[in-house]
């Protein structure tokens, strides 16, 4: 899922790993972990398409 891109910055690591400590300590559960997630992704997802501005195109001469 291209949504998932996004967990591999600093802050989806540090979201995970702040998911996996609070499921250790059974504070929440996997199911609620995962729900967590698939919002960061959304979330994340909505913010730079209506945010960044800025676009790269590339165009061949050939």
């Amino acid at each position: 899922m291209a949504y998932q891109l996004y967990r591999n910055t600093t802050l989806g690591n540090s979201l995970q790993e702040s998911l996996d400590e609070l499921i250790q300590s059974q504070q929440i559960t996997p199911q609620l972990a995962l729900q967590v997630l698939l919002q960061f992704d959304k979330a994340i997802n909505s913010a730079l398409a209506q945010r960044v501005r800025n676009r790269v195109n590339f165009r061949s001469c050939f």
